[in-house]
This record gives C-alpha cells, structure tokens and sequence, in this order.
C-alpha cells in the first residue's frame, strides 16, 4: 500500500508505537527496506515487527511522544520520548517492574509512496541501568562513551577531528537540546560559547541542517552511541 510523507506520522508512526498497531508495517514497509534499530538489524517488513515487539515483551504501558520532526525531501526525522514499566528481559537485563523514561531518535525514507529505509536509535540501554525509576531531569547527563572512539569514527568519514567537547555539544546536539540547556550541561558555559562549538561542528562536518548532520554521523556508525 502506497503513503504520503504527510501522512507518516499519523497513519505509520503513531499508530505503531501507541497502538502497536503492527499490521501497519506490512502495510507500508518495503519487503527490501533497510531496518535498522537499537534492538535490531535486518531487511523487510518482519525484521521492524520482530524489533517492535522485542521492545513490547520488554515493556507494558508504553507512552510514546513525538517532540519534533524534521522533513527533507523524502525523509522525515523525529526525536521522541517515552516512558514504560519494564516487565519482561531485554539486553541481558533483567524487569525491574517499575518505570523507565527514555528518548531517542526515528528517521523513516520513502521512496514510490512505500519506506524503504527505518532507523530508529534510543538510550534504552543506558535508561534500564538508571539507579532510580524516576524521570531524568532533561539537565542531568552522563557521557559514558569514549569521546577519542567518537572522534576517531568520525575523522574516518569526514577527514576532519572535532573535540572532545564538540563531541558532548554533537550528543546533546542529537538528543534535541537547546543551545541554553546544553550550555548548562556542559558546566554552566555560555550560550555564545555553544553556538560556537556548534558552528564549528557544521563547518567540520561541512553540514547546514539537522538532518545532514544525523545523515554524516549515521555514515560514520556511532549514532547509536551518542544518543545513548
């Protein structure tokens, strides 16, 4: 069945993750499309059923919101939170029976009215080793991957090095923080000083918008890391 980018979200995305409506994914999801998530990675339709119903074994009373998306041509991307009960195993950990509070990333491609490509990214692992059940304050970050690995990754596609505080302002970047609230994450900077860091960010990595920018760190693979 054939769908508008327009109607992405309201026919596709929301009825999946809200409704666990899954019999949408046989409705638009390419037999060929690349499938690419936190939990899995495969081709067609069932490989995206098989990574959202992994997610639904693991959690009940899950809440997804979208809080922006960003179209271009035939792509929408979305950031997102969401909340659930853990109830059920997921990546080696076992339910803890209480809330969990997580965010992430959702970039659908299109192309003849079917997706041919869903790459979903979240900080599910990092959510479940949380040391409470209550939501984390938006201001209350830990950087627990290895900047020089990010640095590395990246300098590997674009040829260019970025520092070890770009990479933090690149993560926080990602996860849909403002310039004013990553200033405060990242010890009380100033915004001017962010916006640097994020001029110097786009001239590195020679992008102009948000979604060249997810574009150049999903080709260089540590995407998955930085929203974690």
């Amino acid at each position: 069945m054939r769908i508008a980018l327009k109607d992405i979200t309201n026919q596709f995305v929301l009825p999946l993750w809200n409704k666990k409506a899954l019999h949408v994914v046989d409705a638009f999801v390419d037999e060929s499309a690349e499938i690419q998530t936190t939990f899995f990675s495969g081709h067609g339709p069932q490989a995206l059923k098989d990574s959202v119903q992994q997610v639904f074994n693991a959690f009940s009373a899950f809440e997804f919101s979208i809080q922006t998306i960003i179209k271009n041509d035939n792509q929408l991307i979305y950031q997102w939170r969401g909340s659930a009960i853990h109830t059920g195993p997921v990546l080696n950990v076992f339910p803890k029976r209480s809330r969990v509070f997580f965010s992430g990333i959702i970039s659908v491609e299109m192309r003849e009215g079917t997706i041919i490509k869903y790459h979903s990214f979240c900080n599910t692992p990092h959510a479940l080793n949380a040391p409470d059940t209550s939501p984390p304050p938006d201001l209350s970050v830990d950087f627990s991957f290895e900047a020089e690995d990010i640095i590395d990754a990246v300098k590997g596609v674009t040829g260019k090095r970025l520092t070890k505080r770009e990479v933090e302002c690149l993560s926080l970047w990602l996860k849909g923080f403002s310039i004013k609230d990553t200033a405060k994450v990242l010890g009380g900077l100033s915004s001017r000083t962010i916006q640097t860091f994020r001029e110097n960010i786009k001239r590195k990595l020679n992008v102009e918008t948000y979604q060249q920018l997810f574009s150049t760190i999903q080709t260089s693979g540590v995407i998955a890391v930085l929203l974690d």
